[in-house]
């Protein structure tokens, strides 16, 4: 069903102060390839995240009955699971004034 016209310039009204508020928000809500981009990445760096928490408890696990595997694969499960935080860190969504938040 469309809308009437007094309906249609509330809506327009509501747009303009939205941009005029938030620049940004338009981006936000865009699906183009930059979120499927971004979307899938983000799936990658989970997926790396849990893989370097079962690589370094199968390594805790291991450390006993075979050292040498035990301790490869706790440096190899903390140096996926540091490189995923980095990672999922570097795709927090930007703020409205352009500037990235401080993470300390």
């Amino acid at each position: 069903m469309p809308l009437s016209p007094d309906e249609q310039e509330v809506l327009d009204a509501i747009e303009k102060r939205l941009l005029a508020e938030d620049p940004a928000f338009p981006a936000k809500l865009s699906f183009g390839t930059e979120n499927r981009y971004r979307s899938r990445h983000t799936v990658l760096a989970h997926g790396c995240l849990w893989l370097g928490i079962v690589l370094t408890l199968t390594g805790f696990c291991l450390v006993h009955p075979a050292p040498a595997a035990g301790v490869m694969l706790i440096l190899y499960g903390g140096g996926i699971l540091v490189l995923a935080l980095v990672r999922l860190l570097s795709f927090r969504p930007p703020t409205s004034t352009g500037r990235r938040p401080r993470l300390l």
